[in-house]
């Protein structure tokens, strides 16, 4: 019996009909999906058919149909014809969908199989383990195991340890940003005219409303919405698309570029031809728009889309997805949350330090999530060297459960363990907090290497800890669970380069330049030995790498910006220990969000040292306060700004619109925040030029000299 696999469109559309009749025959093990699903996934090339050829003629033996949000697939269904079972069929699908989704570095595939379903020994030798249950459908009362499928990603690997490859950095972003997906507008006419997909469209839609995506339109989405409206002074559709958040529209230069490459490939016929309609047109800018941007993904219901969905994903990076399926994602859970964290019904997260009785309930809490006996002997062992443990809660009980401890002398290496509840709304920012402020604690006494274990299956933890440096070990496997890196905690200048420099070599064998480097260029490239090879790395990879660190070089000019009291105490923080995860979560994350007028744009570059100034009003105090890293800057509207703002930043709707008098705002990304031990007054800011006669009200660019004094004054080390 020979066995084939079809991947391609054009070669699984014949046996769309066996695929629906074949899954119409195990609606018990596999449930109901409407027809447009099939149809959707086919034509955007996630449904696969495995075909078997006997006396000259292939047949149906089976289909696996998939989808998911990138880093982490999900297997909709796997079926495989009762004539055809025991030849090893299910397996073969797997391993197609393994090697596909690993070369484009996906982290997971999760499947979720009803508990009394025998299918669950198919999915356990296949690779797929338990990582946590759920309540299914209030009928059959049925529990359903969730278990995932961690794949081995070496190309992803190779990539991210060679920075100097524009790849590698792209995955790195790829894998750190909150996606956001545009929806087109046959989603929107979906849910008000009451069409086919009008559930399916409508959870979409209440996704994006409650926070659980970020669902957002080009603004040609309200443009043709107003060259269509019979009355645009009462029309409900353009109504209802006011309120949703709208990326702008990408210079006229960019979106001609853009349609002109995408026509060809959407819509090829009518391209060659040179006929496309306006409609045609308008779908494209939409595309364009989620390119330019880089959105994660695009939602439509158009035919043709979906079929360029290859192209898409591979050359732009864009995951297109049919409504039925986006909706099928975020109807179960998809692992973003569901709510703001600062929404007062799901109550505060609070973290217990250090307290010997919450021991216990961490015990219960890693034995929930299904870590190994061996990984909780571990993280609960408390009786050797010094050990610091935290437990958060929340009103259902414990969420998270971290714990680390210091080995060693001179070359300090501490060992962290660490488990969350993925399932949770506020999983993302739990891992977020701890995975960034355990290493800042750890490397504020000295440099310290890093050592991150992390129960099997926990896969947002990893996603999270690999966008922020985190790596496997050397001559590792790539899936192992355990990842490391160095925790610098300093901020390094010609003052202590050779110390600091020694003492990496000590920790970690990695050695910097000999000589201090000299800021040359916007982003330049440092050869670093890691004790086996070279490697040339830039220092927007180095600072990600080894945070929370930043290098003052030579000719690195940096950046003053105002910030108020009450923004600075929420935004920027002042104290290490997290006592109460609670509003706002700007707090806890990695990456923040400050919001300037748009005139300040060209002064914030990426990568460039942004010092804090808290003015004097509100009672402020008139001083330097903090530094931290310019990672992106760009000038979007203010309707863009607020979703990121209301998860990174700490302005309301009412503050936002006062940012600027027009209708735009700058959006300054930083991260690796060093507080200032001493504070620089403003008087002392205005002697050495760093602020004129008046106040501080705009960002204002400071030199190298004046950058390093502020920071030599602030005592950032002591």
């Amino acid at each position: 019996m020979l066995i084939g696999i079809r991947g391609k469109p054009e070669d699984v559309l014949p046996f769309l009909p066996y695929v629906k009749a074949g899954a119409d025959s195990a609606k018990e093990e596999l449930g109901f999906l409407p027809s447009k699903v099939y149809d959707d996934l086919a034509i955007s090339g996630k449904l696969l058919v495995a075909t078997v050829t006997a006396a000259g003629k292939e047949i149906y033996a089976g289909h696996l149909m998939f989808g998911g949000i990138y880093p982490h697939a999900k297997v909709f269904q796997l079926f495989v014809d009762s004539a055809c079972r025991g030849n090893g069929i299910a397996g073969r699908l797997i391993g197609y969908l393994k090697e596909r989704l690993t070369a484009s570095q996906w982290l997971s595939i999760k499947a979720s199989v009803a508990d009394d379903l025998a299918a669950n020994d198919v999915w356990a030798h296949m690779g797929f383990r338990i990582v946590r249950t759920r309540a299914g459908g209030s009928a059959r009362k049925r529990r359903i195991n969730i278990r995932v499928l961690e794949l081995d990603t070496p190309s992803l690997f190779i990539l991210m340890r060679n920075a100097t490859q524009n790849e590698g950095l792209c995955l790195v972003e790829r894998l750190s940003q909150r996606p956001i997906y545009l929806i087109d507008l046959n989603v929107l006419f979906d849910v008000i005219r009451k069409r086919p997909r009008s559930s399916s469209a409508a959870k979409v839609i209440r996704a994006g409303l409650i926070n659980s995506i970020r669902l957002m339109v080009a603004a040609e989405f309200t443009a043709e919405l107003l060259r269509t409206s019979a009355d645009t002074s009462n029309d409900p559709v353009l109504a209802f698309a006011s309120q949703l958040d709208v990326l702008s529209r990408p210079p006229e230069k960019t979106v001609r570029s853009l349609v002109s490459k995408l026509a060809p490939v959407v819509f090829p016929e009518r391209a060659a031809r040179g006929t496309l309609t306006e409609r045609d047109k308008s779908d494209l800018i939409h595309v364009a728009t989620a390119i330019h941007h880089g959105a994660a993904g695009f939602v439509t219901s158009e035919n043709a889309i979906l079929r360029a969905s290859g192209y898409l994903n591979e050359i732009h990076k864009i995951d297109v997805i049919g409504v039925e399926e986006f909706a099928r994602i975020v109807d179960v859970g998809i692992r973003v949350p569901r709510v703001s964290i600062t929404d007062a019904a799901s109550g505060p997260l609070r973290s217990h330090r250090n307290h010997e009785n919450d021991l216990v309930q961490a015990r219960a809490f890693l034995e929930a999530m299904r870590a190994k006996a061996s990984f909780i002997h571990e993280a609960l062992d408390c009786q050797g060297s010094p050990a610091q443990w935290l437990l958060v809660t929340g009103e259902s009980g414990a969420l998270g459960f971290a714990k680390w401890e210091v080995h060693g002398g001179i070359k300090r290496v501490a060992d962290v363990y660490l488990c969350v509840d993925e399932g949770h709304h506020a999983a993302e920012t739990i891992i977020d907090y701890l995975v960034d402020v355990i290493p800042r604690e750890l490397s504020d006494v000295a440099p310290t290497l890093v050592r991150l274990h992390i129960p099997s299956g926990q896969m947002m933890t990893r996603q999270v800890s690999l966008s922020m440096g985190f790596l496997p070990p050397d001559k590792t496997p790539a899936g192992a669970s355990t990842l490391q890196r160095l925790a610098v905690g300093r901020v390094v200048s010609a003052e202590n380069w050779n110390p600091v420099r020694k003492s990496l070599v000590s920790v970690a064998t990695l050695s910097l330049p000999v000589q201090i480097p000299t800021f040359t260029t916007a982003n330049p490239s440092l050869l670093v030995n890691t004790g086996q090879r070279d490697i040339e790395m830039s220092l927007a990879e180095i600072e990600r790498s080894l945070s929370p660190v930043l290098f003052l070089f030579q000719g690195r000019d940096g950046v003053i910006v105002p910030i108020q009291e009450q923004y600075a105490r929420e935004l920027l923080g002042s104290s290490p220990q997290l006592s109460m995860l609670a509003p706002p979560e700007a707090i806890l994350r990695r990456e923040r969000v400050y919001i300037s007028a748009p005139i300040t744009h060209r002064r914030m570059a990426p990568g460039t040292p942004m010092i804090f100034y808290e003015s004097l009003d509100g009672n402020g105090r008139g001083c330097a306060i903090a530094l931290a890293r310019i990672t992106n800057s760009r000038v979007v509207s203010k309707a863009e700004a607020l979703g990121k703002v209301k998860r990174r930043g700490v302005l309301d709707d009412r503050t936002l619109e006062q940012r600027s008098v027009g209708k735009e705002v700058t959006e300054t990304s930083f991260d690796n925040i060093f507080l200032f031990k001493s504070p620089v007054p403003l008087e002392r800011l205005r002697q050495l030029g760093c602020i004129d006669g008046s106040n501080l009200v705009s960002a204002r660019t400071i030199s190298f000299d004046k950058l390093t004094q502020v920071v030599r004054e602030g005592r950032i080390d002591g």
